[in-house]
C-alpha cells in the first residue's frame, strides 16, 4: 500500500470519528439539557390594555417537585397565515403541549425572560410590548413545556400608589364602565413604584391614595410628571391624610393647594350622578386653586371637592376628600367618588383608539413610510476586472511558470489551481466586506414635545445587514423596544416587491427580545447578506426641542406666532384637528428658523381636499397627526426637523444612514369663534345604571374662550333623555320642548349653563358612548 493510500484512509478515519464525536456529544449534551421528567409547568399570559403599549402579565405555574429554570417566550404567531392544514390548532396546542407542531424556539417576533421557578411555586412578570402578541410558552432545556393563548380581557389598567389596599380593592371590585372593569395593579411603597416614565405608559390612569409621598424619589416624582406631561392622568386623594399624601407633591401637580382641613358634605357626588346615597360628611382639605385649574365639583359653600388642572398634554385630578375613608368597608360614595375621577382618565370608547395614549408607541403601518433600504454597494468595475486578470494569470501560465522552473515540481500544478482559487475567493470576501461596509440605517424619528424640555422620543429602523451571522441591537437604557420585521412584511410585504424578499423567509426564532426593565436587547439570528429587521423603541430624553405657539381660530382660519427657541429649524410647519369625522389641517409657515418668531394665518380645512398627490413628506406628517389627534379634541403642531442623535447601536456600535425626524406637539387654542367640535375635550364624570336598564352618564364639555354663544347638539336617537347642568342653581335642567330644535336636536345654551367654557350634561343612554354622541357647536359657524 503506497504512502498516499495510506494518508487517504487515516484522513478518512478522522473524518468518520469526527462525525461519530459530533454526533454522540451532542447527543449526551442535549440529554443533559434537557429537563427533569417531574418538572410540570403551566405557562399564562393575559394582556391588559388597548394603549400604545400593553401590560402582558406572564404567570408560569411549577406543579412538581423540580425546579423550573428556563424560559417564558411571548410569541407574534401568526395563525391565520402561517396555518396548515396538517397544523394543530392553537387550542389543541394549549390541551396537549407534547403534540408536534409545538414552537421549538421564539416566532419571528418575540419576548424572552429567563425565569427561575422553585418547586410548588408561581411567578408573574409583567412586560411591556405592542398588541399583536397572542401565544405564550414556557421553555426548558429545548422542551417546550406548555403553550397558551393570550387572554384579553376587557379591562382598564390602573395604578393605584397606596400604603392600604382599601382604593385598589374598591377599584377593581366595585366599579364598572359599561363591560369594562378597571384592572387595579397595587403599589404598596416607594420601593416597587417605576422611576421609569416609559412603565407607566401601559396604565390609563395613576392614583394616590393613603400614601407617603415624601417617600417617592426625585426620579420617580419626574416619572410621575413625564407621565402626565405626554398624556396621562394622575388622581390625587386628599382627605384627612392630605399633609401625608398631597403636601410632599410638587406644587405645579396639584390643582388644589391644601392648606387646612374642613368637614364637606358629600351629597354633591350623588347628585351629579343622580344617586340616591344617605348624607355623610367627610374631612377634606381646602385651600385655593392653583393658576390655571378649575373646580369641577363643589361643595357648600363653594368649596372645590374635586379640581382639575391640565399639565402638558395631560391631566391631574385631585379630590380634596378620600373616597375610600378611614375604614375597609367601600361606601356608596366610595364607588361615585373613583368612578367620577377615574372616568376622566378615559378619552374615548375602549377598544376604538388607545386608552392609554400617553408615550408614544410602535405602530406597525408606520414602518411604510421608512424609505426602502439601499442596494448593497458594488467595488468599482477596474478593481474587479485587475483581479480577475489577476487570478486567471496566477492559475495559469504565471502557477505554471512557479511551480515548474521555479519549483521543479511541475506535478504540483493540480494544487496550485484550487489553492488560488481558495486565495482569491478570501481576498474578494474581504475586499467585499471592507468595501461595502457593515450594515445601513434607515430611520424616522418621531419627537413628541412634553413638559420642561422632556421630550418622548420614539425611532423607527429599517436596518440591512452586509454580514451575516447573528447580531444584537441595544435601545437606549430605559427605552421600550418592538420587534416590528414580521410587522412590517404582514403591512408592505404585498405591495413592495422589493420588501418581500429581504423580509419573508425569515427562520423561526430569527427576531426575540431579551426583556430587561432597565436595559433591553433585541437579537437578531440567521442573517444573511442582504437581512433586513425593522424594529422600534420609546424612551424619553431632555433636549431644547418645541415651538411656542399662540394660536386662535378665527373664521375658519387659524392665526397667532410661531415661536422657535431651539437650536435647530423646523419646517413645513402644519397643525391638524378632528372634529371626529374629518381630519383638519392648516399649512402655517414653510420653515421656523432657530430665534425665529413668525406669523401665521393659515386656513383650517380638510387634510385631504387637495388635488395635487401627497408628498412622501406630507403623507409623514399626516400620519404622525393623525395618531395623535385620536385622543380627546386635541390640536397638534407637526413639522420636519433634524433627526436627535441615535441612541441604538448594532453589535456596539452606532449604525450609520440616514435620518428624519418629525415634532410632534400638542398646543391650546386661546380662542375658537368656529371649528368648535375640533377643539372640545370631552370627559365622563359619572355614571350609574347596567346594561340592562341603560347608564345614566354625566359628560364636562369644554372649549376654548369663544366671542358668541353657544348650543348643545346631541343624537336623540341615542339619547332618550337630556339634561343640562344650571351653574347657577346646582341643578339640571331637562331639555324638552320648544328648547329643542327638531331639525337639528340642538339646544341653545344660557348664561349659567356655560362657565368658563365648560358644559355638564347628564343623559340617559343603552350603552355608554363617552361621549361621542354629543357636541357643543357655535351657532352660524
Amino acid at each position: 500500500m503506497s504512502r498516499r493510500q495510506l494518508l487517504g484512509g487515516a484522513a478518512i478515519l478522522v473524518v468518520v470519528a469526527a462525525a461519530l464525536w459530533y454526533v454522540l456529544g451532542a447527543g449526551a449534551s442535549g440529554s443533559s439539557l434537557a429537563p427533569d421528567a417531574s418538572v410540570r409547568v403551566v405557562v399564562g399570559a393575559t394582556a391588559v390594555g388597548t394603549g400604545s403599549w400593553i401590560r402582558y402579565d406572564i404567570t408560569v405555574k411549577n406543579l412538581a417537585d423540580g425546579d423550573f429554570v428556563g424560559d417564558a417566550l411571548l410569541i407574534d404567531q401568526d395563525q391565520d397565515r402561517g396555518a396548515t392544514p396538517s397544523s394543530p390548532s392553537l387550542s389543541a396546542l394549549a390541551r396537549n403541549p407534547q403534540l408536534t407542531g409545538v414552537p421549538a424556539a421564539a416566532g419571528q417576533s418575540a419576548y424572552q425572560l429567563h425565569l427561575t421557578v422553585p418547586s410548588r411555586t408561581t411567578r408573574t412578570v409583567a412586560v411591556l410590548a405592542p398588541d399583536f402578541f397572542n401565544v405564550v410558552a414556557a421553555q426548558m432545556g429545548g422542551r417546550t413545556l406548555d403553550v397558551e393563548a393570550v387572554e384579553r380581557p376587557t379591562v382598564i389598567p390602573v395604578a393605584v400608589l397606596s400604603d392600604v389596599e382599601t382604593a385598589t380593592t374598591t377599584i377593581q371590585s366595585r366599579l364598572h364602565f359599561d363591560r369594562f372593569s378597571p384592572m387595579a395593579v397595587d403599589f404598596g411603597s416607594a420601593r416597587s413604584f417605576p422611576s421609569n416614565p416609559m412603565l407607566l405608559a401601559g396604565y390609563a390612569t395613576v392614583v394616590i391614595d393613603q400614601f407617603d409621598s415624601a417617600t417617592l424619589s426625585e426620579a420617580q416624582v419626574q416619572a410621575l410628571r413625564d407621565y402626565v406631561g405626554f398624556g396621562g392622568t394622575l388622581v390625587i386623594a386628599g382627605g384627612s391624610g392630605w399633609r401625608r399624601s398631597v403636601a410632599p407633591l410638587p406644587a405645579d401637580l396639584l390643582p388644589i393647594l391644601p392648606q387646612s382641613t374642613t368637614p364637606q358634605s358629600l351629597t354633591p357626588l350623588a347628585a351629579l350622578s343622580g344617586t340616591a346615597a344617605d348624607p355623610r360628611e367627610v374631612p377634606a382639605a381646602t385651600g385655593s386653586l392653583a393658576a390655571g385649574a378649575r373646580s369641577v365639583l363643589e361643595g357648600a359653600g363653594g368649596v372645590p371637592l374635586m379640581a382639575e388642572l391640565p399639565y402638558g398634554a395631560g391631566r391631574v385630578v385631585e379630590l380634596a376628600y378620600d373616597p375610600s375613608g378611614d375604614g375597609t368597608d367601600p361606601t356608596p360614595y366610595a364607588v361615585l367618588g373613583w368612578t367620577q375621577a377615574l372616568g376622566r382618565g378615559i378619552d374615548q370608547v375602549p377598544g376604538s383608539a388607545p386608552m392609554a395614549a400617553s408615550l408614544l408607541g410602535p405602530d406597525p403601518g408606520f414602518t411604510a413610510l421608512l424609505p426602502a433600504a439601499d442596494s448593497a454597494p458594488l467595488p468599482p468595475l477596474w478593481l474587479m476586472a485587475l483581479l480577475i486578470m489577476l487570478y486567471v494569470g496566477i492559475a495559469g501560465p504565471l502557477g505554471y511558470v512557479v511551480v515548474a522552473r521555479r519549483l521543479a515540481r511541475p506535478t504540483l500544478f493540480w494544487l496550485s489551481v484550487p489553492l488560488s482559487a481558495a486565495v482569491f475567493t478570501a481576498g474578494f470576501y474581504v475586499a467585499g466586506s471592507a468595501l461595502q461596509g457593515n450594515l445601513q440605517d434607515h430611520e424616522i424619528q418621531v419627537v413628541r414635545v412634553g413638559t420642561g424640555q422632556d421630550l418622548n422620543v420614539m425611532e423607527y429602523h429599517r436596518i440591512l445587514f452586509l454580514h451575516r451571522g447573528e447580531h444584537q441591537v441595544l435601545p437606549a437604557p430605559n427605552t421600550l423596544v418592538a420587534p416590528l420585521t414580521l410587522e412590517t412584511f404582514r403591512t408592505t410585504g404585498s405591495t413592495c416587491e422589493r420588501c418581500t424578499s429581504v423580509l419573508g423567509g425569515l427562520p423561526s426564532g430569527a427576531e426575540h427580545v431579551a426583556w430587561n426593565e432597565h436595559q433591553t436587547a433585541v437579537e437578531e439570528s440567521g442573517v444573511v447578506y442582504g437581512s433586513v429587521r425593522v424594529l422600534a423603541s420609546s424612551g424619553v430624553v431632555h433636549a431644547p426641542v418645541g415651538l411656542q405657539a399662540h394660536l386662535s381660530i378665527a373664521g375658519g382660519r387659524v392665526q397667532g406666532t410661531i415661536a422657535n427657541p431651539g437650536p435647530a429649524p423646523v419646517a413645513l410647519v402644519e397643525v391638524f384637528s378632528s372634529d371626529g369625522q374629518a381630519l383638519h389641517r392648516a399649512e402655517l409657515a414653510p420653515v421656523v428658523g432657530p430665534g425665529d418668531r413668525v406669523s401665521v394665518d393659515a386656513q383650517l380645512g380638510v387634510a385631504d381636499a387637495g388635488t395635487q398627490a401627497p408628498t412622501a413628506e406630507d403623507e409623514l406628517l399626516r400620519s404622525v397627526a393623525a395618531s395623535a389627534t385620536t385622543a380627546r379634541g386635541q390640536v397638534v403642531l407637526v413639522g420636519l426637523m433634524p433627526p436627535l442623535p441615535t441612541r441604538l447601536t448594532v453589535d456596539g456600535e452606532a449604525p450609520a444612514g440616514a435620518g428624519l425626524a418629525v415634532l410632534e406637539q400638542t398646543v391650546a387654542v386661546a380662542s375658537a369663534d368656529s371649528g368648535i367640535r375640533d377643539v372640545q375635550d370631552k370627559w365622563l364624570v359619572g355614571t350609574a345604571g347596567d346594561q340592562t336598564k341603560g347608564f345614566s352618564a354625566v359628560y364636562d364639555l369644554s372649549v376654548p374662550p369663544t366671542t358668541g354663544p353657544l348650543q348643545l347638539t346631541y343624537n336623540p336617537q341615542w339619547a332618550t333623555s337630556m339634561e343640562v347642568y344650571d351653574w347657577g342653581t346646582g341643578t339640571y335642567a331637562t331639555v324638552t320642548g320648544k328648547s329643542v330644535d327638531p331639525a337639528t336636536s340642538t339646544v341653545p345654551l344660557t348664561g349659567d349653563q356655560v362657565r368658563d367654557g365648560l358644559v355638564r350634561v347628564r343623559m340617559h343612554e343603552p350603552r355608554l358612548g363617552w361621549a361621542t354622541t354629543v357636541w357643543l357647536d357655535s351657532p352660524g359657524h
